[in-house]
């Protein structure tokens, strides 16, 4: 995967128009992308990444099981108990808990402020992808799976590996996940899921990451971290911070900091310049 560069909110749209994705039909569904603030990064879901990664498959799901069960529990007093299980593999994903979800968004401007955002020292990249083609690309000879489209939660092959992570496999069987990574757009109950016009790809012990092999759609954009800051502040202007994409108190704060920071730093360097021209 060749890195093409973003200097600029208007260089991501430009992108967007030349990816040709943005015309086809039901763009707002399958246009996909995802921010890294670090570039260098596997797109590659919790369940696989430092803390899982030296468990064999056996152990990795019996942990994930036990830290579902355990969410399920502990979380019942803050939701309202309407959530079924791909609900509440939903939230702990978008809440941080390591599962085999990996976080996507249909809005361009949100990923680019992931981007953005932290690791201020270090390059980041973007990502972006269609994700109608991300089955297909993988199952070219299985003609069941060409127009498999984007998973909702009453999607067999959710279900089918949901019922493995919180059931298990029935007694002496071997779990049977799919062999393909593929695309879930979750119900936008959940006020941050709303928010990030959140979506996910769900990966399997065969595939735990997305490359371009898996999607052939898949482009990858470099961001300097020279114009981290540029970006962040045009996205500001933009309506596109903390509090448009958390909705709560502290995105709030985050973005009152920020806009009182950049005045008082202006006012600062006002200062500076002023002196420098009396002497």
């Amino acid at each position: 995967m060749a890195d093409k560069e973003i200097q600029s909110v208007g260089d991501l749209l430009k992108k967007i128009k030349e990816s040709g994705i943005a015309r086809e039909k039901r763009a707002h569904i399958r246009l996909w992308f995802r921010g890294h603030s670090r570039s260098g990064w596997e797109l590659k879901p919790g369940v696989y990444r430092k803390s899982f990664e030296k468990l064999n498959e056996a152990e990795r799901l019996l942990n994930e099981r036990h830290m579902s069960q355990d969410f399920k529990v502990e979380s019942a007093g803050l939701l309202t108990g309407k959530q079924n299980d791909p609900d509440l593999y939903f939230l702990q994903q978008h809440y941080r808990m390591p599962t085999r979800l990996l976080d996507w968004t249909n809005s361009p401007l949100a990923a680019l402020y992931f981007a953005v955002t932290e690791q201020m020292n270090s390059d980041a990249q973007l990502f972006m992808m269609d994700a109608y083609q991300l089955v297909p690309c993988q199952k070219p000879g299985d003609k069941n799976l060409e127009n498999f489209g984007i998973a909702t939660e009453t999607h067999p092959s959710l279900l089918q590996a949901l019922n493995i992570v919180f059931l298990g496999p029935k007694e002496g069987k071997e779990p049977v996940f799919p062999d393909y990574i593929f695309p879930v757009r979750p119900p936008h109950r959940d006020r941050r899921i709303s928010l990030q016009r959140s979506c996910f790809t769900f990966h399997v012990p065969a595939r735990p990451v997305l490359t371009d092999e898996a999607n052939c759609t898949l482009q990858t954009f470099l961001i300097t971290k020279e114009v981290k800051k540029y970006i962040k502040r045009e996205l500001s202007l933009l309506g596109i911070d903390a509090f448009s994409l958390f909705g709560d108190l502290e995105g709030l704060s985050k973005r009152l900091k920020n806009a009182y920071r950049y005045k008082l730093l202006r006012r600062k360097n006002e200062k500076l310049v002023g002196k420098m021209f009396k002497k």
